[in-house]
C-alpha cells in the first residue's frame, strides 16, 4: 500500500496508465467478433485469472435476449469501474487494473465464453455507462441501495470474507489532530465532510448527520473519486472522510500517523441487510443479470472469491 505522500505524487501519472488502459483495452474489442471472440488465456484481460481447472456453470443461451444476447454475439462483455477501492478494484503501478471484483468480471467473461472489456471511469459514471449503455455491466464496489435495485437490475450479493464484521461497517477518519474530537455521529455537525459521490457513505451522511444538523452548519461535499477525499483530508480542505471500515484502516495505515480512525460508525439497521457487493445492469435486462447470478453462485459455492479477495488484498499491499 502506497503511502500518502507516494499516493499525492503518483496520482497523475496514475490517471493517465488508466487512460492509456482504458484506450487500449477498447480498441482491442471494437474488432472483437463472435467468431474470433478472445476468451480464456487468450483474453485481453488474461493476466486476472486463468479459469482453465475452475468449474464454470452452465449458462442457457439459447433464450438470452437484450443485452445478453448482443454480448454473445458480439463476443465481449463490457463493464464499467471506478479503480480506487482496493481491494475490489485498483491499478497497479503499470497501469494494470486488478481487484477481487475484476477477477469476477473475467470469471463472469469466461463463463460466458466472450472477452473482457474494462472501461474505467469516476465513480459517479459508473452507473451513467449502464444507463446510456456504453457498457454491459457495472462492478464497482456497490452496496445495494432501494434507489439503485429502482433503478437497476442487481445481482445477488457477494462479500470477500463473509465472517468479518469489519468488513461491513461504515466509518469516518480524520486527521491525528482531531482524533478525540469526534465521539458520535452528533459530533460531526457543523464539520466539513467528504464522501464519494453516490456511493453508500454519502447516503448515510446525508441521512444520519446533515438530518442532525437543523441550522445547516455542516459542509458536505461529494468528490468523484475516494483519492480525491483523502487528499482533501491532508490538505485541510475537509475534516472527515467517510468510507467503509476496510478502506478506512488501509487510508489510515498508509498515511504515517496523519490521519486517525474515529470509530465512529454510521448505523446501517435501516437500510436492511447488506449482504456483500453487487453488480448492476441496466433496468430491464434480467437475461443478463439471471445469467450473472447463476456465475456469481458458482463464484461463492466454490469458495473462488474468497480466495480472489485474499489475492487482491495481498496485490494491493493491504495488511490485516
Amino acid at each position: 500500500m502506497k503511502t500518502l505522500n507516494q499516493m499525492i505524487k503518483t496520482t497523475s501519472a496514475a490517471l493517465l496508465a488508466i487512460s492509456l488502459t482504458a484506450c487500449t483495452a477498447n480498441a482491442a474489442a471494437s474488432t472483437t467478433t463472435a467468431s474470433s471472440a478472445k476468451t480464456g488465456t487468450s483474453s485481453t484481460y488474461a493476466y486476472l485469472l486463468d479459469t482453465t481447472d475452475l468449474e464454470k456453470p452452465e449458462i442457457a443461451t439459447s433464450n438470452a435476449t437484450g443485452v445478453l444476447a448482443d454480448v454473445l454475439k458480439n463476443g465481449v462483455l463490457t463493464i464499467a469501474t471506478s479503480p480506487d477501492y482496493p481491494a475490489a478494484e485498483f491499478v497497479d503501478d503499470e497501469g494494470k487494473v486488478w481487484g477481487c471484483e475484476m477477477t469476477l468480471a473475467k470469471y463472469i467473461a469466461d463463463s460466458l465464453g466472450v472477452d473482457l472489456d474494462i472501461e474505467t471511469m469516476d465513480f459517479s459514471g459508473t452507473l451513467v455507462a449502464v444507463d446510456t449503455g456504453k457498457v454491459d455491466l457495472a462492478l464497482s464496489g456497490y452496496g445495494w441501495k432501494k434507489d439503485r435495485a429502482e433503478s437497476y437490475e442487481l445481482s445477488i450479493g457477494y462479500e470477500g470474507d463473509p465472517s468479518s464484521t469489519e468488513s461491513s461497517k461504515h466509518t469516518l477518519i480524520t486527521t491525528a489532530a482531531n482524533a478525540g474530537k469526534y465521539n458520535s455521529l452528533s459530533d460531526f455537525v457543523g464539520s466539513h465532510i467528504m464522501a464519494q459521490a453516490t456511493s453508500l457513505q454519502e447516503m448515510y451522511v446525508q441521512d444520519e448527520i446533515l438530518s442532525l444538523d437543523t441550522n445547516g452548519t455542516t459542509n458536505y461535499e461529494p468528490v468523484s473519486t475516494l483519492d480525491q477525499a483523502i487528499l482533501g483530508l491532508a490538505s485541510g480542505k475537509c475534516d472527515a472522510v467517510a468510507l467503509d471500515n476496510s478502506t478506512a484502516e488501509n487510508y489510515v495505515k498508509s498515511s504515517d500517523g496523519q490521519f486517525a480512525l474515529t470509530n465512529v460508525y454510521f448505523d446501517l439497521t435501516p437500510y436492511g441487510d447488506y449482504q456483500g457487493n453487487v453488480a448492476a445492469a441496466k433496468k430491464g435486462e434480467t437475461s443478463l443479470i439471471e445469467a450473472v447470478n447463476t456465475i456469481i453462485t458458482a463464484a461463492k459455492d466454490n469458495g473462488y472469491y474468497e480466495t480472489w479477495y485474499k489475492e487482491a488484498k495481498e496485490k494491493a499491499g493491504i495488511t490485516e
